[in-house]
């Protein structure tokens, strides 16, 4: 039973660790169009971007906003992401989402 248990535990651990960023990409919205997609596993070298008064940072497998001139700056609090959260900064009207292109679910269940 414990080896069940642990077994178990193991494999809920592996996959919510795994970013799975070799099929991921990140999609940047500002003011509502989206402006940047970033196929995250192509990155090399980490580079930043700028949109509005924001900065992003792009690396392997993750993004995340370094600077932005908003108040609370929770955009920045937010981190890096990798797939699990989107990262929203209200006042500068940004979105980015990493989405992972690895299913292709073509049809409905119910």
């Amino acid at each position: 039973m414990i080896a069940v248990i642990a077994l178990s535990s193991l494999i809920v651990w592996m996959w919510l660790n795994n970013s799975g960023y070799d099929n991921a990409s990140a999609r940047i919205y500002h003011e509502g169009e989206l402006v940047h997609v970033i196929d995250l596993a192509s990155v090399n070298v980490p580079y930043e971007i700028d949109v509005g008064n924001v900065i992003v940072q792009v690396r392997v497998g993750e993004i995340g906003v370094v600077y932005s001139d908003c108040r609370n700056k929770l955009c920045e609090k937010t981190g890096f992401v990798d797939g699990r959260v989107p990262i929203i900064c209200i006042p500068n009207r940004l979105e980015i989402r990493v989405e992972n292109n690895q299913f292709d679910f073509d049809g409905v269940t119910r």
